[in-house]
């Protein structure tokens, strides 16, 4: 799950990276100004719509998920049509531009953000159900929650984030963690065919059996590497409704600390119908809060016994509450406000490959109790279950088979004032769990403060996906701050 925007309930959920290339926002050259732009390719309106800043609608699409990464692009092309996406790629590598390719705009880092050119392939909305095969094909510039409605008519849902704004495109290629994850895996397993315009404009269909090392790939390998994702073939299946559930803690340290060492042995080995998240965050007065939520496919009986785990150990400060909702309505329940929100954030990440010791999980609560309640939130998506059904090398994503959950350090605030202040909290936190932690991170949650993001997101798999950039784009037209390099890092 990717990008908590709602850390009072849930909170992660969609992509950071967008389907391609995006320079390192920190360090962006000055903005080209329009007049200094080679001339526009000759498209027709039905094909894009060229926003530059004195256009009326260019605020319209501006905002970026993350405040902090919000740049303005001298041109931004919204491309309605796969033939729009190749003619801009010709045309911004032939004019030697820098540029970046937006879709749901929500990279923590600002890797989909450029001051000269942003592909934008909002435009790309088309979505079609075939409920006979139970495959969606769906354009690059949709949205999950545009996905979800779309299926739900039929019947039908799909294993994703719960952000609603997030884009299919950069959720998908990062892997793709949501509530249905160890039920159905991660979203990229479901990929059965992308269309990706490459280097050199060509439109090339990866699957299985065409173009198999650039489909395997795109299912883990993080948006901006390869080339510009114009459409998905998705799995999907039928799913009518799913239970959720929460349940609250406000716990001293030592109590903190043994009931996470409960969920730790619980959660990633649970039956793989329930997929459970625990956010633990400063409470005050030296307390910590505790709050498990998730969804089950499973039977509601089943779920509460599962959840005794827990509730038996610690007796709860609000009770455990479980709903039978349906498929759209789950995703609902947990995607807080539909509409796009833009906030102030920084987030890190930790994959926990053997379960944290008394020492590591004590270290986790020394840290978090002194902060103010909302400094923080440390969301712990559960792994296991059918994410692990995939061997680790099958797919780009690395973190399968022993992969105990994901800890994600979240902070958002509403004054700039105090950026510098939420940023060092979330550092300190970060570094408090340093000794306990193997060095591997979640693409989907890119962050620039790493020494070797390459290694830390990709791990083993990392020089097959150097030789797939070596393959498909020799001269590193998509390239950002992050993107999967040409040769592997000397570290």
């Amino acid at each position: 799950m990717e990008h908590p925007q709602r850390v009072d309930e849930l909170s992660p959920s969609g992509t950071p990276q967008s389907a391609a290339a995006a320079p390192l926002a920190a360090a962006a050259p000055p903005a080209v100004a329009a007049t200094s732009l080679p001339p526009l390719p000759n498209l027709p309106a039905s094909d894009v719509q060229f926003l530059r800043p004195q256009d009326p609608h260019y605020a319209d699409l501006l905002p970026a998920a993350n405040k902090l990464t919000q740049l303005a692009p001298a041109l931004r092309a919204v491309c309605k049509t796969e033939h729009a996406v190749a003619v801009m790629v010709d045309w911004v590598r032939s004019n030697g531009l820098n540029f970046a390719v937006r879709c749901g705009g929500h990279s923590y880092e600002g890797l989909s953000q450029s001051t000269d050119v942003a592909i934008d392939v909002r435009g790309l909305q088309q979505i079609t159900v075939d409920k006979a095969s139970n495959i969606v094909t769906a354009g690059s510039g949709v949205s999950l929650f545009e996905l979800y409605s779309a299926l739900a008519a039929q019947g039908l849902a799909l294993q994703a984030g719960s952000c609603p704004t997030v884009g299919i495109s950069g959720h998908l290629t990062g892997g793709g963690h949501g509530l249905l994850a160890r039920s159905h895996g991660l979203t990229c397993d479901g990929l059965q065919q992308a269309t990706i315009v490459d280097a050199q404009a060509r439109t090339l269909q990866a699957d299985a059996s065409s173009e198999p090392d650039l489909y395997w790939a795109c299912r883990g390998g993080g948006g901006g590497s390869f080339g510009i994702a114009t459409e998905f073939r998705i799995s999907v299946f039928p799913l009518k409704t799913a239970l959720v559930f929460g349940v609250s803690w406000t716990l001293s340290r030592a109590h903190a600390a043994q009931l996470f060492a409960a969920w730790q042995d619980w959660a990633p080995n649970a039956p793989s119908d329930i997929t459970s998240i625990m956010k633990v965050g400063p409470a005050g007065n030296g307390l910590i809060s505790m709050r498990c939520i998730g969804q089950s496919v499973g039977s509601e009986s089943a779920l509460r016994t599962e959840l005794k785990h827990l509730t038996s150990l610690q007796a709860p400060s609000s009770a455990l509450t479980v709903r039978s909702l349906g498929f759209l309505d789950a995703i609902k329940h947990f995607a807080g406000p539909l509409d796009y929100e833009s906030i102030l954030m920084k987030a890190k990440s930790d994959y926990v490959l053997t379960p944290l010791p008394a020492s590591g999980i004590a270290a986790m609560m020394a840290a978090v109790a002194p902060l103010a309640p909302g400094a923080i939130a440390l969301l712990c998506d559960s792994y296991g279950g059918k994410i692990a059904d995939v061997a680790a090398d099958a797919t780009a994503f690395p973190r399968r088979a022993g992969t105990q959950y994901c800890i994600q350090y979240f902070s958002s605030w509403s004054r700039a004032a105090d950026t510098a202040t939420h940023r060092a909290q979330v550092a300190r936190v970060y570094a408090a769990m340093r000794p306990f932690m193997p060095g591997a991170s979640y693409v989907n949650y890119c962050d620039l403060d790493l020494d070797d993001y390459a290694t830390a997101y990709w791990g083993d798999n990392l020089g097959r996906l150097v030789a797939v950039k070596q393959q498909y784009d020799p001269d590193d037209l998509f390239h950002h701050a992050q993107s999967v390099p040409l040769s592997v890092p000397d570290v």
